[in-house]
């Protein structure tokens, strides 16, 4: 009996840093264990030309017979997807890893696979946006991965989606990690540092806080997007200010193991597809974000965070004021933080994404394409 075979498709790849490709990486990780016997197949770009096009990592097979998204590469890689038959195409969409381009459509377009598709983002500001409603549009199921996507693809298609995901945690904590003693005034963000967070105001609220609290320190862990460096270096200048810099994840671990309180100065609001916000949920950190600017029933207020809804420097220095002189509101939000990581778990995830493929697979079950009865190939 023929297995089920599962094409996975990204515009990016390993060793590529993109969220979307260790996102999926880590989601076929749990899929291959939820589903043993189906075929997992990865197709992507190359990451570099020289790079060999076919693969195995941890049983997956990663076909990348392209380098770019030009046009003749897209249709290098629409003929692979053809020649592999899979009965499932899973499209990562986010648009800018495709370059913006329609190669995630003309990837589906090119089988006669049933089409389930993650939106990771929905970009209405750009004119590819066109895409993005053409991948929607193919797709027999639609997973948006936090509210704000769930409206934009309702909005912009006139769909609603059939599932809302996230985005988990890229980074868990060693086991007794939760029982370690946090340093003392020790403030950290966490993530890429771009231009998606505004350091500004909480600079200027921690600067307040400092008159009354010295030993106050801020330390950001992650990469810094190049061409803002300078800028940013320049902007935070301090001596109780630390960059650390892209880190290994023992670093990583060791930096949020110490941290009092975990500060996310996101600029369109804090999501469930934030992998630096479910991180700091599975640390147990008390955390002070920015308000969501869709309706996310699962960031609560005064549960697993404080939210700044202002954006102001006052509003973010009597956030962290609280968490700074209240130990039980901190100790309350380390709580509701890891009942929050949880629910959002990679393998609860997974099992999301089967539910999907089984209900697509389940109307061939009545249906093939010439309106007749056929069996599901499991």
């Amino acid at each position: 009996m023929k297995k089920i075979r599962v094409l996975m498709v990204t515009g990016a790849s390993l060793p590529t840093f993109d969220a979307v490709v260790h996102y999926t990486s880590n989601l076929l990780h749990e899929l291959r264990s939820l589903r043993p016997q189906w075929e997992w197949i990865w197709l992507c770009r190359r990451a570099r030309w020289y790079h060999c096009p076919i693969v195995t990592r941890d049983g997956v097979r990663l076909v990348r017979p392209n380098h770019t998204w030009s046009a003749r590469d897209i249709w290098l890689a629409a003929g692979a997807a053809r020649y592999l038959s899979p009965d499932i195409v899973h499209i990562q969409e986010q648009i800018h890893s495709f370059h913006e381009t329609d190669a995630a459509v003309a990837i589906a377009n090119s089988t006669q696979a049933r089409v389930v598709t993650t939106l990771h983002e929905f970009h209405v500001e750009l004119p590819s946006v066109r895409h993005t409603r053409d991948t929607v549009k193919r797709s027999d199921y639609v997973i948006a991965n936090d509210s704000r996507t769930w409206d934009r693809c309702r909005e912009q298609t006139g769909r609603t989606p059939d599932a809302r995901g996230w985005s988990p945690a890229n980074i868990m904590p060693v086991e007794g990690a939760a029982d370690l003693a946090s340093s003392p005034c020790l403030m950290t963000t966490f993530g890429v540092m771009n231009r998606i967070k505004s350091f500004e105001p909480v600079f200027q609220a921690l600067t307040d806080l400092r008159t009354s609290r010295s030993d106050l320190r801020w330390q950001l862990v992650g990469p810094m997007q190049h061409d803002l460096e300078r800028s940013y270096r320049q902007l935070l200048a301090a001596q109780w200010v630390t960059f650390t810099g892209k880190l290994g994840r023992d670093a990583v671990r060791s930096a949020l193991s110490r941290t009092q309180v975990m500060i996310l100065p996101y600029s369109d609001g804090a999501s469930t597809r934030r992998t630096s916000l479910q991180t700091s949920w599975a640390f147990g950190l008390p955390i002070v974000t920015t308000a969501p600017d869709a309706d996310e029933p699962a960031i609560i207020d005064g549960y697993n965070c404080l939210l700044v809804r202002s954006g102001k420097p006052q509003e973010w220095k009597e956030a962290i004021g609280r968490l700074l002189g209240e130990p039980e509101l901190a100790k309350r939000l380390r709580q509701g933080a890891r009942a929050t990581a949880q629910k959002f778990s990679w393998g609860n995830l997974a099992k999301l994404n089967v539910e999907a493929y089984d209900s697509v697979l389940r109307r061939d079950l009545f249906h093939d394409s010439r309106g007749t009865a056929t069996a599901v190939r499991q």
